[in-house]
């Protein structure tokens, strides 16, 4: 059997395919039909039975026998961290209902499934989750897009302030450290990549490095400010619309951070839209119908997406000194986040 690095692409893939079937039968379901849908870090996988079974389903939420299996990225994320994932996942969906993908555990009562199959390389852990109805809304985005979601925010803030998480389980950080000098999720130190900045924008990056540390310092990093987040939700992406309603998917990159980070995060796609400030508004006027959002948070708004800038800045020049060839790829992305980043400067 040729080894598995030595594979093309679709050898690869049709290799996983065969471990994602392997996993599938660790799981109640009738027969299935497994389609790859794509290759984003995770192997992602839509699995249909042929004969949905009559099992008790949300079905305005979740369509129903369809599911998404993730054959997760080695290295990517620790078995913690995915369990972390899937317990909060569950209790959202326990606790408020919330419109987030449902884990369903395999036959011995797992959330995460451990598959070993010859010609792939050690093991590989495989998670199941119901399939979310809804669609990705990528031309006339109104600012109703961003009121539906600063209440799905606001509903996934006000859970993670009061729930409590499994004190053994751990996830990736986004404070200060997380953004600035841990693991960017490259595979690569950030504190080893500040080095690799170049000159013209390293001295941009330290000022909204320092400024983010001094806020981080005074509000401390209680409940109240911090817990879990999604860390990746935006109009742009993992947000799907059902009959007006958003719904939050992908939670692979959520961690614990500042929800201000989050609110950050959901809005830096469309920092230089002439419509900002529509969406802005439309997105907190929405969160602060049913969440509190202290002033002094707000205010540091801008603060806080000029500080991923940085960190998606950080990632990507590992990205490149990782994977030379992928610098093409990436480069007008990364300067719109310097661009990003002196426009702050200069406002602020």
């Amino acid at each position: 059997m040729k080894p598995f690095e030595e594979l093309t692409r679709l050898g690869r893939m049709r290799r996983i395919g065969h471990l994602a079937r392997v996993a599938l039968d660790e799981y109640d379901l009738t027969e299935t039909r497994i389609n790859f849908r794509k290759q984003a870090g995770n192997s992602l996988f839509c699995v249909t039975e042929k004969k949905p079974s009559l099992k008790k389903v949300d079905s305005h939420l979740f369509t129903n026998g369809q599911y998404l299996l993730r054959v997760h990225q080695p290295g990517y994320q620790t078995v913690d961290a995915i369990l972390l994932e899937l317990t909060w996942l569950t209790a959202l969906r326990r606790d408020v209902k919330a419109p987030v993908p449902e884990p369903v555990s395999n036959r011995k009562g797992r959330l995460l499934t451990t598959v070993a199959v010859p010609g792939v390389p050690g093991t590989r852990n495989c998670s199941l989750l119901r399939w979310v109805r809804g669609r990705l809304v990528t031309r006339n985005i109104r600012p109703q897009h961003y009121r539906a979601q600063g209440q799905l925010m606001a509903l996934l803030h006000n859970h993670a302030e009061k729930w409590h998480a499994p004190s053994d389980y751990a996830k990736r950080r986004y404070d200060w450290h997380g953004l600035f000098r841990d693991d960017s999720g490259s595979g690569l130190e950030a504190s080893d990549v500040w080095p690799l900045i170049p000159s013209s924008k390293l001295e941009s990056f330290e000022i909204v490095a320092r400024r983010v540390q001094e806020v981080m310092d005074e509000w401390g990093d209680g409940a109240e400010v911090c817990g879990l987040i999604h860390a990746d939700l935006g109009v742009d992406a993992n947000v799907l619309f059902w009959k007006g309603e958003a719904r939050a998917i992908d939670f692979d990159d959520s961690g614990l951070g500042y929800y201000i980070y989050d609110l950050a995060v959901a809005l830096e796609h469309c920092r230089e839209d002439s419509r900002y400030c529509q969406y802005r508004d439309a997105l907190l006027n929405s969160y602060v119908q049913s969440r509190h959002l202290p002033e002094e948070q707000f205010e540091h708004l801008e603060l806080f997406m000029a500080a991923f800038q940085v960190y998606w800045y950080l990632w990507a020049t590992a990205v490149i000194h990782l994977h030379p060839r992928r610098r093409g790829s990436l480069r007008t992305r990364m300067e719109r986040a310097a661009r990003l980043v002196r426009r702050y400067l200069a406002e602020n």
